[in-house]
Parts: structure tokens; sequence; C-alpha cells
């Protein structure tokens, strides 16, 4: 009767530690991120562990964007010219705020690639100054 016991509480507490982890269904594949899931996933709340991971993912793509602009910038600077004037010393953290207060305007196409999206708003807020 006490191993019966002990089998229903080790259920009941494996089900419930289970509860919080992500299914396949919670995966986001960054191939089909719009900027609307990218938006939703920067702006969620740092009181839940869910809303700390989405701010993190945030971060993490972002990151890569950024990444990628620059790794873009220094293979094809000689060709077409510098567009974007990535600052040094951000974090993402201030990149996903840049990237937070570009998308929430009215006028940005949330439907479009969250690559694309970030992109613009670095063009937008990173310019680089023609001498």
């Amino acid at each position: 009767m006490k191993t019966l016991l002990l089998t229903v509480v080790l259920i009941a507490f494996a089900s419930t530690s289970f509860a919080d982890q992500p299914t396949d269904q919670d995966i986001i594949f960054p191939q089909k991120l719009t900027a609307e899931d990218l938006m939703y996933s920067c702006s969620s709340s740092y009181l839940t562990i869910t809303g700390r991971l989405n701010r993190k993912y945030c971060f993490g793509f972002i990151s890569g964007v950024e990444e990628s602009v620059r790794l873009h910038d220094q293979l094809f600077k000689s060709k077409n010219g510098q567009k974007i004037c990535l600052p040094k010393g951000q974090n993402a953290k201030q990149y996903a705020k840049i990237y937070t207060q570009y998308a929430s305007k009215q006028t940005t196409d949330l439907n479009k690639p969250a690559a694309l999206v970030v992109i613009e708003a670095f063009k937008n807020a990173f310019p680089c100054s023609k001498k």
C-alpha cells in the first residue's frame, strides 16, 4: 500500500513539474518568425518564467541579426558601401529596445520576416553619415 501511495505521489509530482516545460508546439522556428512574433517575445513580462525566456529569445535573435549585419558589412563593404553603422558597446537589451520602438510604430508591417524588420530598425536607428 505504501508503494502504491508513493507511486501516485511521484506521478502527480512529475506531471506538475513538467507542465512548465515547452512542448513541440511552443518551439519557435526562426524561418517562420514574423516581426509580430518577435515583438511579442521582446515585449514579454519579466514577472513570469515564460516571459523571461521570451525576452532571452528576443535578445538572442536580435544579437544574431546584429552579428549578421556586421559580417555582411565586413564582406561587402568595398562593393556596395556600408548602409548600417552599428555603434560599439551596445548590448542585446539595447538593440531589442530599438527594435521594439521601431516595430511598435503603426507604419511597420509586422507580417514581414522578423530579421528583415530588425534590419529596418537598425537602418533607421544607425544610418551611416555620408562623408
